[in-house]
Parts: C-alpha cells; structure tokens; sequence
C-alpha cells in the first residue's frame, strides 16, 4: 500500500462522520477521464450513519455486493444507481463500520469543455447535483465501485483545499419517509455558492462563491 492511500484511509477514518463531511468541502476530485482530466471542488456533502441511520444503505447492518465498498476501508468509492442515474459515496471510519458521505454538488474547475459536452449543459446545471457531477465527469458505469481514492484515476486532494466562509447544515435531500433521520441536519453546504443542489438564486454569493 502506497504512503498516498494510507494518508487518505487516515483521512477518512480519523474523525467523525459528521466532521469530515464537512472537513471534505472545499477539496477537490481529480478524475483522468476517456477524454481529458477534469476536476471540481467539494461544496455539497451528506453524512450517513451506517446501520443505526435508517436512510443509509447499511441500515441495520445490511449488506451486498452492490453496497460492499461502505464496509472498506475509509477512502473506498461506491457508486450505485438512483432513478437510471449514478451517485458516489466514500467510505468512512475502518473496514467493518459501513458509514458513507454522498457528494452532491462540484464547482468545476478543469475541463469545464468537457463536462459541457457530457451533459449538454452549461451554467451552474453543469455539476450542481448528485448525478450531475458524477455525468458530467464522465463516469457512466459503476466500474470505480470498491476502488480506493488516490490509488487510480479518481483523485482526491488531501493537502490543498479552499476555506468556505460558512458552512451551513440543513437536513439530507429525499429522506422524508425515514422518521427521525428525515429531520437530522447532516446536509452541509458551502453557503451561497451556486454549485449546491437546489440553491435558490436569491441565495447565491455570486462575489465570492463562498469562499474565503
């Protein structure tokens, strides 16, 4: 095992769910696709329990092949379908606690061509959701699943990552009929900035995205 996979395993079993789903906003994903690099910075993340949280796929300690990589090590990619679309969870704390953080939202940075032309959209549609992103990558199969981030062409940087001026909790989307946990602020937003799912444009900073 490389000494770049065991910093990212630490980085992702270190903390709390909760905390590193929000320590991951502002990182960015780096992913050497069939038609040039593209990359975007974190600004959307949802946390999700493991077996306790009843809108998490492990709930109840649940497990198959599909939703093995939540019980990897943390740092393992799991990509699964919702509606014919594809959306990507990590992998957090160590192998056997199958919790998970959901990327939502990307503000784009390389390869913005490139992430155009997978969607056949521009403006802020472009990566502002979960399956948006994940298409607009140019990812279109679940092949990623079980792999480990910085040990191939999907990359997260550990080192360098930008400041949100706030970050902003509200509860996770399309959860409602899961009682308690429907109502659990574990959504976080880098706040105003306009690559976050289902952002109301009198809320988007436009000046500063929202960084610092």
């Amino acid at each position: 095992m490389t000494d770049l996979v065991t910093k990212t395993n630490e980085f992702f079993q270190t903390r709390s769910t909760i905390e590193t789903a929000q320590e991951m906003l502002g990182h960015i994903l780096t992913y050497d696709s069939p038609k040039g690099k593209v990359s975007g910075m974190i600004v959307e993340t949802e946390a999700y329990l493991g077996p306790v949280d009843k809108a998490a796929h492990s709930y109840g300690g649940r497990r198959s092949k599909a939703n093995d990589p939540l019980f990897q090590k943390g740092g393992t990619i799991y990509i699964y379908s919702i509606h014919s679309w594809l959306d990507m969870d990590i992998s957090l704390q160590e192998a056997g606690l199958p919790n998970g953080v959901l990327i939502r939202g990307v503000q784009p940075l390389e390869g913005l061509d490139i992430m155009e032309e997978n969607r056949k959209k521009t403006g802020y549609d472009v990566t502002n959701g979960p399956a948006k992103w994940i298409r607009a990558f140019g990812i279109m199969d679940k092949e990623l699943s079980g792999t480990m981030l910085n040990a191939g062409k999907f990359n997260f940087d550990l080192t360098h990552s930008k400041t949100p001026e706030k970050i902003e909790a509200t509860p996770r989307i399309g959860v409602a009929n899961k009682e308690e946990w429907a109502e659990k602020k574990m959504r976080f937003i880098v706040s105003g900035n306009p690559y976050v799912s289902k952002m109301y444009k009198r809320d988007m900073n436009l000046k500063t995205l929202g960084w610092k």
